[in-house]
């Protein structure tokens, strides 16, 4: 069942990993469900260069430290380091 569920979800094999080791690090219940790995959906944040540079100038982020670029589908983006 578990497996037909993360099919069902588009799950990777990286997004399997996560889900599983969030489950790992926090789960505090007697019993797991299938519902404690699938429901678990790591995402990151990615901002196009208007709003990477509102970061910069109004939030006082700064680009290489705190914002990373990045390249999804040929087009730049900018992601937050550590989050």
């Amino acid at each position: 069942m578990l497996a037909e569920r993360l099919i069902a979800n588009g799950f990777t094999d990286e997004r399997l990993s996560d889900a599983v080791n969030n489950v790992i690090d926090n789960f505090k219940f007697k019993e797991l469900n299938i519902a404690d790995i699938v429901r678990f959906d790591k995402k990151m944040r990615l901002y196009n260069y208007q709003e990477a540079c509102k970061l910069v100038t109004e939030e006082g982020y700064e680009f290489g430290k705190d914002l990373q670029r990045t390249t999804v589908d040929d087009k730049v983006f900018w992601i937050m380091n550590n989050r």
